[in-house]
């Protein structure tokens, strides 16, 4: 792949992430975006940074499995589960500079 085809793909997948944490995000978060990950970090007796870095971790071990199985996934294709851990990526980056 070319820098040029690079940088194509780059500017997809970064207006896919934009488009795809946002709307999710109006779904899933109060004002405050980060809000579920402070519960559930609570409610599991950690923190929103380690709430984040577990669902980092859920998405990995899932791919592992959708690129190791033959024929193609029946829900979230391995494309939108790169996506999303490309976006829980951000969101860990939000959460831990969030009160720097």
């Amino acid at each position: 792949m070319t820098k040029k085809e690079q940088l194509a793909v780059f500017g997809y997948l970064t207006n896919e992430m934009k488009k795809t944490l946002f709307s999710k995000g109006d779904d899933y978060a109060n004002e405050d975006r980060l809000s579920n990950f402070k519960l559930a970090g609570a409610i599991s007796g950690g923190n929103a940074s380690i709430n984040c870095l577990n669902m980092i971790s859920t998405k990995v071990a899932r791919l592992g499995n959708l690129l190791n199985k033959d024929g193609d996934p029946n829900n979230e294709s391995i494309d939108d589960s790169v996506l999303d851990l490309a976006n829980y990526a951000v969101l860990l980056y939000m959460i831990i500079n969030e009160n720097k």
